[in-house]
């Protein structure tokens, strides 16, 4: 399996955006031939394409009739274009799929392709927003926050990936594909673990607790950056040991039910105590005492991390301008093929030969 577990699958990806280039990369990475149709609107930036686009083979194609050809020889069509896009293009799924059975589509956009919302765009954050997400996130004395990055879209995209592959080797197995309409919106609401039932049992929204679920869950500022600790309850009196403050002694802390009533002022006794280490003091204080403690690591201190260099995480891109370190294999187990980047239309009169056995675009 020297080529990867999807080696002689043929994917197109009609994209624009994270969604559609996320869920492809992953494919191109365990093997499959991943030809990605470029035209605007482009939604991705430079240092965005660096990563989703290595080992993907970039074509410049702008007849729609080509396209729908292109989509007919694939495998697996992924795009993330405003519904409605492909009809107009004269390349609906119902129709592509009447005419190759097999064929899986994967269709990813904020609202879905029907319903009352199916044709409102949305950004990371209103996709966050909007799938309840934001209403967790934050102060509770403070507007709501996202979180960092592009996580919605990325969360689309690696929905998509799963479902393409589920998809595709149902497909192996009963001869029929799928049209997969997924909604960036249900899958962040999906995300809201018990937080969904719990408001509907109690009758109302779960508070927001910012950076601490609870004092003994939280995360707290040290001397060189930011540390977490999350103590379950059997974890509480080796952690109250290792802080060593008489006041943690008292019965108000010790009882769970009193705790959550006193949760401020233990949390001012976690916060003073953790100010004035580093993070790898607090590391192996951890480690030495048995409370789960973590450090928060910024993007520069993973690149260094011995830890993901030794289980190969990082792959090296050669663009035209150098090369750069981006996250490679999600796990362990399967061959991974890092991939060359492109430049943008490379391998158009490539991909149309071998596809369709033309010379030229159109």
């Amino acid at each position: 399996m020297s080529g990867g577990p999807l080696a002689g699958v043929r994917v197109l990806e009609i994209g624009g955006g994270i969604p559609a280039a996320f869920a492809t990369r992953w494919m191109a990475g365990f093997g499959a031939e991943v030809v990605r149709s470029e035209g605007p609107p482009e939604a991705l930036t430079e240092d965005e394409g660096i990563y989703l686009l290595a080992g993907k083979r970039r074509i410049s194609v702008v007849e729609p009739t080509t396209l729908r050809r292109l989509a007919l020889a694939a495998d697996i069509v992924v795009e993330d274009r405003k519904p409605g896009t492909l009809a107009a293009w004269g390349m609906a799924p119902e129709d592509l799929r009447a005419e190759k059975p097999a064929l899986v589509i994967v269709s990813i956009t904020p609202f879905g392709q029907r319903g009352p919302y199916a044709g409102w765009e949305a950004t990371n954050l209103t996709a966050f927003a909007a799938g309840g997400i934001h209403s967790l996130t934050g102060h509770p004395s403070r507007p709501p926050l996202q979180t960092g990055g592009s996580q919605a879209l990325y969360l689309g995209g690696l929905h998509g990936f799963a479902a393409a592959i589920t998809a595709y080797f149902g497909a192996l197995v009963h001869g029929e594909g799928d049209w997969i309409d997924l909604a960036i919106q249900e899958i962040q609401a999906g995300m809201l673990e018990l937080y969904g039932p719990r408001s509907e049992y109690e009758g109302g929204p779960s508070p927001r607790t910012g950076n601490h679920v609870r004092a003994v869950w939280g995360l707290y500022p040290c001397a060189d950056g930011y540390a977490g600790v999350c103590a379950l309850e059997r974890q509480v009196p080796a952690l109250f040991a290792l802080v060593g403050d008489p006041a943690l002694e008292e019965e108000r802390f010790r009882d769970f039910t009193q705790r959550a009533e006193h949760d401020d002022e233990l949390q001012a006794i976690l916060y003073g105590w953790f100010a004035d280490k580093t993070r790898a003091e607090l590391l192996e204080l951890g480690r030495k005492h048995k409370v789960p403690i973590g450090a928060v690591l910024t993007p520069l201190e993973l690149l260094a991390s011995e830890g993901l260099a030794e289980r190969g995480f990082f792959d090296t891109v050669e663009t035209n301008e150098g090369s750069a370190r981006v996250p490679g294999r999600p796990f362990l187990g399967l061959p991974w093929v890092p991939g060359r980047w492109e430049a943008p239309g490379e391998s158009t009169a490539a991909v149309l030969r071998e596809w369709l056995g033309e010379e030229g675009v159109g």
